[in-house]
């Protein structure tokens, strides 16, 4: 493989890049992990992907993972870069929609690049495609044409009133055994003209996450800062890594501390995240060897720019008779997004939520030629068409039997914020 060494910093290449890769490709992947090393088990590779040798969409919600292993087959030692909508979930149980979509996109978008390019502190490895020329374009450009941005005004769909009501009703759905817990989602939705590249960049600055992306495939495009994984495969190892329980920052370093601390022994947030790992254990354990399942960590407290995070990390081997598509598709939709049990709980979720999510709580990711992947969780992300010029982005949070509807109401507002800010900012 070639490295390629580059005069400016990272920063400053991706700055110019994106640009310039948005303009010339109708597919482009950017994974970002925003210099967080200690994250365990490591975040995304700081991938760069783009140009299709052959691309693939899907909008059959319920033909996702048989598209995906029809692409795969075809190049099965290449690189593939995957897109997949929450709606997916179709293709895994006899569900379906009831609602409209909030947002017109594919249920799965897959593509080969031509070029996969891995950015390093020595330079840029060229996994695929001879591109030094491309770079030093990129280096040497100083001009970016950017869309105007048009005045943008986010409204929810659900009523603040609404939103209570609905977790009052979910509560009752809990003491009756209907479902132990249930992530319950407020939709924004707005219209007018961004351009995807500078909203990217100015989320990504305001808040750095370990599995950011930038996703284009031809005229829709996610915006993400995520701070959570979904699956990851290494060799024969897969590793999941539920978030549950969030709290903000502090305006001080004392005030910090205590609030982390408050999370960290929260009766509440505890529960949310035990149940969550139970429902990954047993996800994991439909494509596992037998007795592989473990729990390597419980509730760790992991710090963001704008919030601390209960993660926990359960690990498996993939059992001899399935691969790694089998394994996601079993495991889709991460638990973190449904509540449990899983089927009861996107049953309900359909008949709350007042649009069907598309891609929010969907996921981005890769397959390298050896088919290690890793894919995170689309949340904190923002969806744009730029034909129907819409724009759409949710927050939602686990609804339990000890939950307080308004507090679960401010953390949507938290967690929306940023997205917000960015969006009616321009």
């Amino acid at each position: 493989m070639k490295v390629v060494p580059i005069s400016l910093s990272t920063a400053e290449f991706i700055a110019k890049a994106l640009p310039l890769l948005n303009n010339y490709y109708d597919q482009v992947v950017y994974l970002n992990p925003n210099q967080y090393p200690d994250y365990p088990n490591k975040p995304f590779r700081h991938l760069l992907a783009f140009g299709a040798v052959s691309a693939m969409y899907v909008f059959n919600d319920t033909r996702v993972f048989d598209s995906w292993k029809h692409i795969r087959n075809a190049h099965s030692t290449d690189w593939l870069f995957i897109y997949i909508a929450y709606d997916a979930k179709n293709s895994v149980e006899k569900l379906s929609n009831s609602q409209e979509p909030g947002i017109d996109f594919n249920a799965a978008s897959f593509f080969i690049p031509e070029h996969v390019w891995e950015i390093t502190s020595e330079g840029i490895i060229l996994h695929k495609g001879n591109a030094s020329v491309l770079i030093s374009e990129i280096e040497t450009n100083h001009k970016t044409e950017e869309v105007e941005h048009s005045p943008i005004t986010l409204h929810a769909l659900t009523s603040k009133e609404t939103y209570l009501e609905s977790v009052v009703f979910i509560q009752s759905q809990l003491e009756k055994g209907n479902a132990y817990e249930i992530n319950y989602c407020i939709p924004f939705k707005g219209s007018g003209v961004i351009d995807p590249v500078k909203t990217y960049l100015k989320l990504n600055k305001l808040s750095p996450m370990p599995f950011s992306a930038y996703f284009k495939y031809s005229d829709q495009h996610i915006i993400c800062a995520s701070p959570e994984r979904f699956i990851k495969k290494e060799n024969n190892k897969l590793f999941s890594q539920p978030i549950k329980g969030t709290s903000k920052r502090g305006e001080n370093a004392e005030d910090d501390f205590e609030l982390l601390n408050q999370l960290r022994h929260s009766e509440k947030e505890k529960s949310e995240n035990n149940m969550i790992v139970d429902l990954v254990r047993n996800d994991l354990s439909r494509t596992a060897a037998d007795g592989s399942v473990k729990v390597s960590e419980l509730r760790g407290i992991y710090t963001f720019p704008n919030v601390h995070q209960m993660i926990s990390t359960i690990t498996s081997e993939l059992h001899s008779d399935y691969d790694i598509i089998d394994a996601i598709k079993y495991a889709f939709p991460m638990g973190s997004m449904t509540g449990a049990p899983k089927i009861n709980a996107m049953e309900l979720i359909d008949g709350l939520e007042p649009v069907s999510r598309g891609p929010f709580s969907g996921s981005i990711g890769y397959m390298d030629p050896d088919n290690n992947v890793d894919f995170n969780v689309l949340i904190r992300s923002i969806f744009f068409n730029s034909s129907t010029q819409t724009i759409l982005m949710e927050a939602g949070s686990a609804i339990t039997c000890y939950a307080d509807p308004k507090e679960e109401y401010e953390e949507c507002m938290l967690k929306i914020a940023p997205l917000k800010k960015i969006i009616e900012g321009n």
